[in-house]
């Protein structure tokens, strides 16, 4: 009896594997969540010539987990420290922009390269921020914007947030 049943396997017999014959089956129909997925469509194709193929808009946590080269779980833990603040779904799932994949790039330098611990990432990143105003008043304001004093400032902030990697 055990050898008819391997014959029958062997010989593949459709009825033996599947309960209805092939030709009787329903096609299957996506299911809710597939659905929903591609109508939001998380990932959008950029135009742009320099950068054929590259995904912008928002990203899963995983996705922004691997352009970033950091685990999942290191996101998570900046986002409860708030070094990132990723928008959320409807379903609560973290959404990262480009912004914030640079962001989190900044944040691996900081740590990995500078040696800084979350506390020191958080500072430079405040940091970061006020030099920035400056440089967009030094920018924006006529009266200040033309003098030299002004342009030699604003060059030497570049300079600074280059080096952190926040141009």
């Amino acid at each position: 009896m055990l050898a008819d049943l391997y014959e029958i396997a062997l010989e593949g017999d459709e009825n033996s594997r599947h309960p209805v014959p092939r030709d009787q089956r329903r096609p299957r129909e996506p299911r809710e969540e597939s659905r929903a997925r591609t109508q939001d469509q998380p990932f959008v194709r950029s135009p742009s010539p320099g950068a054929p193929g590259r995904l912008t808009g928002v990203y899963v946590i995983s996705v922004a987990a691997r352009l970033v080269d950091m685990h999942p779980q290191t996101l998570r833990k900046y986002d409860k420290e708030g070094l990132v603040s990723p928008q959320r779904s409807g379903g609560s799932r973290r959404l990262y922009s480009d912004s914030d994949v640079e962001r989190l790039r900044v944040i691996r330098r900081l740590a990995d390269e500078l040696r800084l611990n979350l506390n020191g990432v958080s500072l430079v990143l405040d940091l970061v921020r006020s030099l920035t105003d400056i440089v967009s008043l030094l920018e924006s304001s006529p009266e200040v914007s033309d003098t030299k004093t002004a342009r030699v400032a604003a060059d030497e902030l570049r300079q600074i947030l280059s080096y952190v990697g926040a141009d």
